[in-house]
């Protein structure tokens, strides 16, 4: 067997899982630095996702899988569907539908990081105001459909490499209607991320295509890759062969030199909790998230299944996602708690921060920065006790991974209750009980 390096591995989706459950060990030993465990708790978990999912669903089966699709229905309107519909009454092919769903999905999730609780956006067809995430996909279509993802204006419906690098900051913050009461966080690493898409969609042409660099294209790559099968219902592809695509889009440019994570490997990051060497070149301590090249694979290859029938093989490997919404349930539930002394600090920094111009000083939350050992080992937790309350969950329902898969779980259980746990817990700003510092290009 070729033996592979620590870097490899930790850029590999299963490291993911690995690194993550060695911390989850650490809390069974009672070793975790900032969080305490009450086991107790897992029950009550496990019956507020059993509730959602049989309040909200005939069956589990019934449950979309999780993926940026589900934020552009909003309202009840099948958004993404009715434009496909276009394309088709348009004499679009199947193949060409796929690439420009390819496209808009793409640049939704690369703008999908935490907008915050001042913005809003006005759809343009309904007059709606719409925030959070569903405001952010909806405000994504309705700058696709303008056209400002393409340099060709004959041909409005996709995202390019030289539309993405010219775009600049004053067009973004018209087309976000973003003024100085409607506030959004993070917009200018907004536009580092398409500006970085558009480079990156130019240097990997064997990816995204020459003539016209596009994200649409790798669905064309991935058709004409040795390891892509032609079957009856659909291509056959293999997760592994979309991984390194993903990865490029823009886990990188968000771990570059002192920015967020690892350079190098992205969204990677130390973990003292399951430290046991002082040699400082060693990474066995060292987990990995990969938050939103796994984002990216969730909704991307949503759209291939939809439009093309695509079976991915791999997704076994994908994992619960260290986000919000799905660590601000375990939090809200008490089944993890900050340890006394890293509540005060973090209640310390909320205090400091809210000092400064602007801030907000309502619902009083402890705060840390991405990079945090508390934020790394509580994504860490998130990933390994999701996976776990996931089993428990089909256990209570008496259905198998086959019904109630691990992306469908996320979307109509964790995550669907950890907002609205939010929600009741914090109803101003509908923030999680850890508020994260947004700076340094922190996308996850």
């Amino acid at each position: 067997m070729v033996p592979v390096s620590s870097d490899d591995y930790l850029l590999s989706l299963s490291s993911v899982r690995d690194r993550c459950f060695k911390v989850q060990v650490a809390a069974t030993r009672g070793q975790l630095k900032h969080f305490d465990v009450d086991e107790g708790k897992l029950k009550d978990v496990i019956q507020i996702i059993v509730s959602l999912i049989k309040r909200d669903y005939d069956s589990p089966a019934d449950i979309p899988v999780h993926g940026r699709w589900r934020h552009f229905d909003v309202g009840g309107r099948p958004r993404i569907q009715n434009l496909i519909n276009v394309w088709a009454s348009l004499g679009q092919d199947r193949l060409e539908q796929t690439r420009r769903t390819l496209d808009l999905l793409t640049a939704a999730c690369l703008l999908d990081m935490e907008p915050g609780n001042q913005w809003s956006y006005r759809e343009k067809t309904s007059n709606f105001f719409l925030k959070r995430q569903e405001g952010m996909a909806v405000a994504t279509l309705d700058l696709f459909m303008q056209g400002f993802f393409s340099n060709d204006p004959s041909d409005p419906h996709r995202v390019d490499s030289e539309a993405l690098l010219a775009i600049t900051l004053e067009q973004l913050t018209a087309g976000l209607q973003v003024t100085e009461k409607n506030i959004l966080v993070g917009l200018e690493d907004r536009l580092g991320l398409l500006h970085h898409l558009g480079a990156t969609l130019q240097r990997r042409q064997d990816y995204f295509g020459t003539s016209v660099s596009r994200p649409g294209n790798l669905m064309d790559y991935l058709l004409a890759h040795s390891t892509t099968i032609q079957t009856q219902k659909g291509p056959l592809i293999h997760l592994e062969t979309l991984w390194p695509i993903v990865m490029e889009m823009g886990e990188y440019w968000s771990a570059e030199p002192g920015k967020g994570g690892t350079p190098g490997l992205g969204d990677v990051w130390p973990c003292a909790t399951i430290r046991h060497s002082d040699d400082p070149t060693d990474k066995d301590h060292y987990v990995a998230f990969h938050k939103l090249s796994q984002w990216l694979v969730y909704s991307l290859t949503e759209a291939m299944s939809k439009l093309l029938g695509a079976t991915i093989e791999g997704t076994d490997l994908l994992t619960p996602l260290p986000d919000y919404r799905n660590g601000g349930l375990l939090m809200d539930t008490g089944f993890l708690t900050l340890k006394k002394t890293e509540m005060e600090r973090g209640l310390n920094n909320y205090r400091r921060n809210s000092l400064l111009p602007g801030q907000p000083k309502v619902e009083i939350a402890p705060m840390f920065e991405m990079s945090d050992p508390v934020v790394i080992e509580w994504r860490a937790l998130t990933v390994a006790y999701l996976d776990l309350i996931a089993e428990r969950v089909r256990d209570a329902l008496k259905v198998s991974r086959k019904d109630l898969s691990l992306t469908q779980f996320i979307e109509g259980g964790s995550w669907n209750a950890g907002r609205e746990l939010a929600d009741i817990s914090r109803p101003n700003t509908q923030e999680p009980p850890i508020v994260i510092t947004i700076g340094n290009r922190t996308i996850y």
